[in-house]
């Protein structure tokens, strides 16, 4: 047990021991981190349930964590916490980390990576365009259904199969709004939601009892055959797949609304960014079709698309909050500019990079969606143009975003297929180049990227591209 007493970084103050913050951390952690960064600087400890726990969220700070040996800094605990909000027996955790972490997540990692993606991304296109097909001729639409279930069926399509049951969307994003609460361990979340829980679960145990190798296609042969040949049973792998299913959609489909609303609600961004998608289509590709045959990573890494690629690079930037827990095995100094940041064992550190993104030393204009932030003189590629700034939107380190790509190509590919084939109004806004209209207020119970307070419906008109 450390006997050190070390008076940085600054305390937060609380009227009831043992219990501390614990009521601002369940009900409203973005909203209270932002108070005590207000109040006591970039980096804090609050007390919370009886932990002590360590907020960094300074440049220098973040990048200490994220870097420290993971041994001393473990993340484990965060994995595990995702278990729980997804797996209510803990007796499975064990197993469902080794399925994840050992079978599952190796198989991701090369299907994922940036040299092979460009076997995912046509077909992705097509998924894509297929599902928004179905939204034209209404009159108004949910801005985050006719964004978020295109991209849904899509990613799963091409990393689980054909045979993955794509009907599972509303399930799945009812489950996913309660996501916050699990994960700050709200004592009670909506019934709807665990109802929702045991479908998903029963669809994807469907799912994998009926693998066949013989008439899967390729893509749903392979990601089952992890199970069949490392003899998983059926109650670890099903919450093992839904896991990665959360992780994969979590953040992406907050980052993807964000930026057709701040897009929305600024005219002149949306027009510059429709005007060098319609050019990059016309000159790159030559006409819409062969951009969805054609989508793959070199064309949509390419300048053509350098506002679209910092406008979401920007949403990111905007969108991140918390982005990981550690639990500290030893005592660890992490260096913080000029100052130590003693951490001590058995001690929580949360990776907050909102203090970071927000420093506006670094970002000016840093609270403001400015479209064109990370458009460089000469384009190097889609996450160079953040070198030299602090971000820390897809993690760092060892912990950096396994699917960091099909993340930022997923976006692009949507973006690109949405706006081509939409004129998109909010309704609400008035006629005329005066019109005004403001996206809405992000949820107090954001965790990992802000989360809206209310969808938005939107008109979308056809456009002649097909």
């Amino acid at each position: 047990m450390s006997t050190r007493v070390p008076t940085y970084p600054p305390k937060v103050v609380s009227l009831f021991p043992w219990i501390g913050s614990a009521f601002n951390l369940v009900f409203t952690p973005s909203t209270f981190f932002a108070r005590c960064r207000a109040q006591y600087g970039p980096v804090f400890k609050l007390l919370a349930g009886g932990r002590n726990i360590v907020v960094v969220t300074s440049a220098d700070a973040l990048s200490g964590v994220a870097f420290a040996d993971h041994r001393v800094l473990s993340s484990h605990i965060q994995h595990y916490d995702h278990f729980r909000a997804l797996c209510s027996d803990s007796s499975l955790h064990p197993r469902i980390y080794d399925t994840i972490a050992q079978k599952i997540f190796p198989v991701l990692d090369r299907r994922m990576s940036k040299r092979t993606l460009g076997e995912l991304t046509p077909p992705f296109a097509q998924l894509v365009l297929d599902k928004l097909k179905l939204f034209s001729g209404r009159p108004e639409v949910s801005l985050t259904r006719s964004l978020t279930e295109p991209l849904y069926v899509g990613a799963n399509g091409v990393l689980f199969g054909s045979r993955f049951p794509q009907d599972t969307y509303e399930d799945f994003f009812m489950l996913l709004k309660s996501l916050p609460k699990r994960l700050c361990r709200r004592p009670f979340w909506s019934f709807p939601s665990s109802r929702a829980l045991d479908r998903l679960l029963q669809r994807i145990t469907h799912y994998l009892k009926g693998a066949n190798p013989a008439t899967d296609d390729k893509l749903a042969s392979s990601f089952t055959a992890i199970f069949r040949e490392h003899d998983i049973p059926v109650e670890v792998a099903a919450p093992s797949v839904l896991l990665i299913m959360s992780s994969l959609h979590q953040n992406t489909v907050n980052v993807i609304f964000w930026l057709f609303a701040w897009l929305l609600a600024d005219p002149s961004a949306l027009s510059a960014v429709r005007g060098e998608i319609d050019k990059a289509i016309r000159e790159d590709f030559g006409n819409f079709q062969t951009f969805i045959a054609e989508a793959n990573p070199d064309k949509l890494d390419s300048p053509s698309f350098a506002l679209l690629n910092s406008a979401i690079l920007e949403t990111m930037r905007l969108t991140s909050v918390q982005t990981g827990v550690r639990l500290a095995a030893s005592d660890v100094d992490i260096k913080d500019g000029g100052k130590i940041l003693p951490i001590l064992k058995g001690e929580y550190v949360v990776l907050d990079p909102r203090g970071a993104h927000l420093d506006k030393n670094m970002y000016p204009n840093c609270d403001k969606f400015v479209v064109g932030r990370f458009v460089e003189s000469e384009y190097r590629g889609d996450l160079a143009a953040t070198a030299g700034y602090p971000y820390f939107a897809l993690g760092a380190g060892k912990h950096v975003c396994k699917g960091r790509f099909l993340a930022i190509y997923e976006i692009k590919v949507l973006a690109v297929i949405y706006l081509s084939l939409f004129d998109i109004t909010p309704v609400g806004r008035g006629e005329g180049p005066s019109s005004t209209w403001e996206p809405p207020k992000p949820s107090a119970q954001s965790v990992g990227t802000i989360h809206p307070m209310e969808d938005v419906l939107v008109r979308l008109r056809p456009r002649s591209v097909l």
